[in-house]
């Protein structure tokens, strides 16, 4: 398994790894476009993808969108292109950092559609939706990073978008 991030990291990783770390953000797009990256020697036998993403859920989806938002306060920066470029807001998201201040501005500014893409964020149903998003683009699991400023009692919160085991 090997935790790499770009198009050309990925494509080595396809013929070498019996899977791939994919650290936050880990929207749907870089899941389908670190996919295709893995290439034909990935698609030969099935692939262990581990995502990672700022994860809050709350009843109040404001509340939980706010609480992930200083987690995202770096995805603009250059060296994340990669889990920008497949976005179909990319260059929109650049221009918004660059108007920003900085790059907390910037985060606390952003769209909620972009949060909502960048996090697993919400109520419990769109944490839930959100983490099944993840999947149907091909992860085998999905781990959620408690975001906010106590993560171990946002741990509770969190396994409220779980599905219930009998």
């Amino acid at each position: 398994m090997l935790g790499v991030r770009g198009p050309k990291s990925q494509e080595a990783a396809g013929e070498v790894a019996d899977g791939l770390l994919l650290a936050e953000p880990a929207a749907p797009a870089y899941i389908t476009a670190s996919l295709r990256n893995l290439g034909r020697a990935a698609s030969a036998s099935p692939r262990e993808i581990v995502t990672y993403d700022a994860a809050a859920v709350d009843d109040d989806e404001d509340i939980a969108l706010a609480r992930v938002r200083a987690a995202l306060e770096v995805v603009a920066e250059p060296e994340w292109a990669a889990h920008i470029d497949p976005l179909p807001f990319a260059e929109e998201l650049r221009a918004h950092r660059a108007a920003a201040t900085d790059a907390r501005e910037s985060a606390r500014t952003m769209p909620a559609s972009w949060v909502r893409q960048l996090s697993i964020a919400g109520t419990p149903a769109q944490a839930r939706a959100a983490i099944d998003a993840r999947h149907a683009a091909g992860a085998t699991s999905v781990v959620l990073a408690p975001a906010g400023p106590d993560a171990l009692s946002a741990l509770d919160s969190l396994a409220r978008a779980l599905p219930r085991r009998h």
